[in-house]
């Protein structure tokens, strides 16, 4: 009996010990998570590695994203443009606001999930000089290393960031910029993934993201933070549907209230396209 009782105590030692290690790790997609379950394999694949939960919530986003992005494809007519058109078509669980209250900050998707890359990389461009967000980011992912481009001269905070003066474009337009892929090969990051890319360059996303996407897929930016400002509708629609082809999904947007009603700040993923090709048989194709 007692040695009954003894390994029957060893035996819920070990389950609950386990347990444990499973509720910390399994957010992460730990190996230890996987022993216990291979649930989240397809939202694993679909999600570039990011994003680690269950089949039946994975498939629940994809319903929400098909309703909404068949909503987003209607071209609306409205005097303040975003109040009708391009809402949010993805959720992330865990969304943080990085960076101050008001102009500046940026919402990241689960931006705890970044722990579990020790070779995080973040981009932040159009600083202006100023650096609240990378600030934050730096305190909260002390692990990130981060990179701060702008057309103009500043410096960044010590042991925060490192600055280069370098204004994005293909390498002809604008005048003194650099493309994309010269930038990654230049500080040595073609072989590394871009975690995020936040970017604020007056108006100039515009032009320069039909630049960034002719980039190799591997290259582009995991999440994208981008302040949209005003343009001409069909301007903005083709900004969107460039993305959306480009397997973007938005998880978030705000309006910049202190920039004005037309000004609006949008967050979004890169999904792979695993993700739009399996959706329910009467979604919208891409």
């Amino acid at each position: 009996m007692e040695l009954r009782s003894a390994l029957t105590i060893i035996t819920v030692s070990v389950l609950t010990g386990f347990s444990i290690l499973f509720f910390w790790n399994g957010q992460l997609c730990s190996p230890i998570s996987l022993l216990f379950s291979n649930d989240c394999r397809l939202s694993l694949i679909e999600s570039d590695n990011f994003i680690c939960e269950s089949d039946a919530v994975w498939n629940e986003r994809k319903t929400v994203y098909q309703t909404q992005d068949k909503e987003n494809m209607k071209k609306r007519n409205s005097n303040i443009f975003f109040l009708s058109n391009w809402e949010p078509n993805f959720h992330c669980s865990h969304a943080r606001r990085i960076g101050q209250m008001g102009d500046g900050g940026k919402w990241v998707c689960d931006l705890y999930r970044l722990k579990a890359r020790p070779n995080c990389l973040i981009y932040s461009a159009g600083s202006n000089g100023d650096f609240s967000f990378e600030v934050h980011m730096k305190k909260v992912m002390p692990h990130c290393e981060i990179h701060t481009f702008d057309q103009n001269r500043y410096n960044c905070p010590n042991n925060i960031c490192v600055f280069h003066q370098i204004t994005f474009g293909n390498g002809i337009h604008p005048n003194n910029s650099k493309s994309w892929t010269t930038i990654l090969e230049e500080l040595g990051h073609t072989q590394r993934k871009i975690d995020v890319l936040k970017i604020d360059i007056e108006g100039g996303e515009y032009s320069f993201f039909p630049f960034l996407m002719q980039s190799p897929t591997k290259s582009l930016p995991q999440q994208i933070l981008v302040e949209v400002h005003p343009n001409n509708p069909n301007n903005i629609h083709a900004f969107f549907e460039l993305l959306r082809t480009y397997h973007y999904v938005i998880f978030n947007k705000e309006p910049n209230l202190l920039a004005g009603h037309q000004f609006f700040e949008f967050a979004l993923l890169k999904l792979n396209p695993q993700f739009f090709n399996s959706l329910p048989t009467n979604a919208t194709k891409k």
